[in-house]
């Protein structure tokens, strides 16, 4: 077993001989490490301050987007309101009798599963045309009092031939 080479002994005059010496060692400087902490706490920063900047902007849009949706809801319920007035029963009729409509007493209904007719159909009653005011000859007219007369002047003619035009469809007897 003698694979092993056998130890030498140094030789007094073979060649230099290595020896530590004692000193410097070439220790590293601390100062670039400290500037490498300092830089990395200093993007840190940087960061954390751009990072929360940014939230605050977003947190500004979110309470304006918030804002906004609180006043189109209070819009939509407030239209919502309107148009529950707008729709309701005692409303329509008021706006019909002002267009000169009238209800019919008797009217027919149809079955919309068999298209069979419910009831007699009967036309609705003509109602009597309601006498337009004429001006007096002793009263001084101002210029708002012919402006507004003539502007229901205007406008009642076309009141009665579409009330006439409307009512004319249910006096033939045919339901609608």
């Amino acid at each position: 077993m003698s694979d092993r080479p056998a130890k030498r002994t140094p030789r007094a005059g073979a060649g230099p001989r290595l020896a530590v010496i004692e000193g410097f060692a070439g220790r590293r400087s601390a100062i670039p490490f400290a500037l490498l902490v300092l830089g990395v706490l200093a993007v840190g920063l940087v960061g954390l301050l751009m990072l929360n900047t940014a939230m605050d902007d977003n947190s500004i849009q979110i309470q304006q987007a918030q804002q906004k949706q609180a006043s189109l809801t209070d819009r939509e319920q407030q239209l919502s309101q309107q148009l529950a007035g707008l729709s309701a029963p005692s409303s329509l009729a008021s706006q019909a009798a002002a267009l000169g409509l009238v209800p019919n007493p008797q009217p027919a209904f149809l079955n919309p599963t068999s298209g069979a007719v419910l009831g007699t159909a009967s036309p609705a009653p003509t109602p009597s045309p309601t006498p337009t005011p004429t001006p007096t000859a002793s009263a001084s007219p101002t210029p708002t009092s012919t402006t507004s007369s003539s502007a229901s002047g205007s406008a009642s003619p076309s009141r009665s031939t579409s009330a006439s035009t409307s009512a004319s469809p249910n006096t033939s007897g045919s339901p609608r």
